[in-house]
């Protein structure tokens, strides 16, 4: 009997079989390492036989293709798994060269069978010998991110050289590696001549050393600077740039590595601003300060008087007779006459006075510290003896005359608008007194107190009895014609019918404070109208709403407001919350921080009476507004007055530049509209469309959607 582990060869002798078993055992752990590893790598393999058939994959092709094994050993390579975008012409002799013994590379557009989705794969073949057969072995690598990544670069690469801004990188000692053309275009500095400078080499005069370090620790705190520069060209030349410098890090570090600096030359612009601000400031035709800049000189010249405690004088001046120049010869002539005038008025006065051309043939004149009246008076006299001298135009002689008007700081006000008003007055009274001279505002102190007392009372009267109705005036968009929103205006209607002008009660609630309780009644009405407006179906209109002086400098505006909105769910982006400049420059500092948390609640913020302030660029700029709103006063003349349509222009272009919407106030007539459509204004109110109306008219205009100027305008 044979032992465990023998057996009989076919000799009939004994052989003991425990090292063939051994031998069958290591065998079949090397084939499941090495099945292990065919699984485990991290290529796609195709096994295929000298005939091009697939005998085998690994797991790696199946997860990449998307198929079951059972699958992928009935397809072919170039049926289901390649793209018909491949070129095919070439595989033949591929295939035939590693059939000879070479292995090849190549790029290939991959498809997986069970959606057709494309990716792009690295193809390496080479001939193996397997047990009783050769067979050719493809590793198949998924390259889309590399490719994705070849592109990117490929893109940037022409980005950088095709960006018409200046980009230079320099590493963190501030050496320069790279720049593009732009860079060279702008500074004259060829790509040779820059790398391995430092950008010191464009280093301008007009900064200390304060401003450049200032630069390098917002750079290395924030990891980003950004701001206005003057740098210098190669050829001597300073230039404003506006530049961005920001730190790139190694992704696995987080250290800085480079800084990227990225410019533009703003010359151009910079011109285009102060050309913007001269035509903004200055009357087109005579070349004086219009009305913004008289407005703005008025103001610092109050604000110096009373802090030296001086005078100051307003003369308001209007041509007699004008009119009979510009019917006879025409308004060329006209124009002649009134260059001429403003050269004879600035020849009267010192050269610390302002004189200024509102519009038409009214002029203005400052005279700060002017001292005795009397010196108004001499002033006053020059400038009649000067206007009365002949003017010769298209060969005739004209004579014209001045009827002035004059009021004084502090005895009749001390508020710019006031002392203006105040001396227009007067010079009315001098056109009332023959014409061809001068009038000094004069008033009755105890007839305005009683006035001013009687008419306080009955305002109080009238918010305990709720006399008080919200009106709405429709903003029309002019690429629509459509109602894109309104102004909420307070109406005053007495318990008898009759209505006091807002001209008449608001300035005395703004100064006894009444004008809190009253704004704040407006705001509720306004956004419950709103609340059923958008209920309804208008879910873009907007509503606007005058924030007075009183109100904006209260404990917590924002928070008041934001609080009203939320009680009727009203969407605080359809608000749109006017304010006027002048009112904001009094604390420019906290304006801006009040403005920015109503901005950050999201509503939408206009500048009224747009010109009649100090409509500074600065304080544009500063102030995080969204619309300019043109004054009616700059509207009323057009088309008659060039330097009103020369303002008005010039607002509109000034607010496309800084990217802000324009409305223009107290559109009358057609010829209005027209010059507002031909400039590109925005939006335009006034009784061209219609005047401010109850809540129940207004839904009719909302239901017409687009509306009609009103006949007879």
């Amino acid at each position: 009997m044979n032992s465990p582990g023998n057996i009989f060869r076919p000799d009939g002798t004994e052989h003991d079989d425990t090292e063939l078993n051994e031998a069958e055992s290591r065998l079949r752990e090397s084939e499941n390492v090495l099945k292990t590893v065919f699984n485990s790598v991290y290529d796609a393999i195709f096994l295929h036989d000298v005939e091009g058939r697939i005998i085998d994959v690994n797991d790696r092709m199946l997860e990449l293709y998307r198929v079951k094994k059972e699958q992928a050993l009935s397809m072919s390579i170039e049926g289901d798994f390649s793209s018909v975008k491949n070129d095919f012409a070439f595989l033949p002799a591929v295939w035939l060269k590693v059939l000879s013994g070479e292995t090849t590379l190549f790029e290939w557009k991959a498809r997986r069978p069970h959606d057709g989705s494309e990716f792009d794969v690295e193809v390496f073949l080479r001939r193996i010998e397997l047990p009783g057969r050769d067979a050719i072995i493809a590793n198949v690598r998924d390259i889309t991110e590399r490719k994705t990544m070849e592109r990117d670069l490929r893109l940037a690469a022409k980005v950088f050289d095709n960006s018409i801004e200046g980009i230079s990188i320099t590493d963190t000692r501030g050496i320069i590696e790279m720049v593009n053309p732009a860079f060279t275009h702008i500074t004259g500095y060829s790509a040779e001549e820059a790398i391995g400078s430092n950008p010191r080499i464009l280093k301008s005069k007009h900064h200390d050393a304060a401003f450049y370090q200032q630069l390098w620790d917002s750079l290395k705190s924030d990891d980003h600077w950004s701001g206005e520069i003057w740098n210098r060209r190669k050829n001597g030349e300073a230039y404003p740039e506006w530049l961005n410098i920001s730190a790139i890090h190694d992704e696995t570090t987080g250290m800085a590595t480079h800084y990227v600096g990225i410019f533009h030359d703003i010359t151009e612009i910079k011109r285009n601003q102060e050309a913007i601000q001269y035509q903004a400031h200055h009357d087109a035709l005579t070349g004086l300060p219009n009305r913004i800049l008289f407005h703005d000189r008025l103001h610092m010249a109050l604000a110096h008087a009373q802090r030296y405690q001086q005078k100051v004088a307003v003369l308001f001046i209007d041509l007699d007779h004008f009119k009979n120049v510009n019917d006879s010869l025409g308004h060329a002539a006209g124009d002649l006459l009134l260059q001429e005038v403003a050269q004879r008025l600035l020849g009267t006065v010192r050269e610390e006075d302002t004189v200024s051309r509102l519009g038409g043939d009214e002029f203005t004149i400052i005279l700060p510290d002017v001292g005795p009246l009397n010196d108004a008076v001499m002033i006053a006299h020059r400038i009649i003896a000067e206007v009365n001298r002949p003017f010769r135009l298209g060969g005739q002689e004209f004579f014209v005359g001045a009827s002035i008007g004059i009021s004084i700081y502090p005895d009749d006000s001390v508020d710019t608008g006031t002392l203006i008003k105040n001396a227009d007055m007067a010079m009315y009274r001098a056109k009332e007194h023959g014409r061809n001279n001068f009038q000094f505002f004069t008033r009755s102190m105890e007839e305005k107190a009683l006035q001013r007392i009687s008419l306080e009372a009955e305002l109080r009267r009238a918010l305990e009895r709720n006399e008080f109705e919200v009106f709405f005036q429709p903003k029309v968009s002019l690429g629509s014609g459509a109602v894109s929103g309104m102004e909420a205006l307070v109406r005053w209607i007495r318990s008898d019918g009759s209505i006091i002008s807002p001209g008449h009660f608001i300035p005395l609630a703004e100064e006894t404070g009444l004008v809190i309780p009253l704004g704040e009644f407006v705001f509720d009405s306004a956004c419950s109208q709103l609340k059923r407006w958008i209920e309804e179906g208008n879910r873009d209109l907007s509503m606007a709403v005058n924030i007075s002086g009183r109100q904006f400098w209260l404990e917590d505006l924002p928070g008041t407001i934001l609080r009203i909105v939320r009680r009727h769910g009203v969407p605080p982006q359809n608000i749109e919350l006017e304010i006027t400049e002048s009112m904001l420059v009094k604390n420019v500092d906290k304006a801006t921080t009040i403005l920015r948390q109503l901005k950050e609640h999201g509503f939408r913020l206009a500048l009224d009476d747009f010109g009649t302030g100090y409509s500074s660029l600065y304080y544009l700029k500063r102030f995080p507004i969204d619309t300019l709103k043109i004054d009616r006063s700059f509207v009323k003349d057009i088309p008659h007055d060039t330097d009103d349509m020369a303002i008005a222009e010039s607002i509109v272009l000034l607010a496309r530049s800084m990217k802000l919407a324009v409305t223009a106030e107290g559109v009358e007539t057609l010829e209005q509209l027209d010059f507002f459509k031909r400039v590109e204004c925005d939006y335009i109110q006034g009784y061209l469309f219609s005047p401010p109306v109850n809540s129940a008219t207004m839904d009719g205009l909302l239901s017409a959607g687009a509306i009609m100027p009103i006949m007879g305008h």
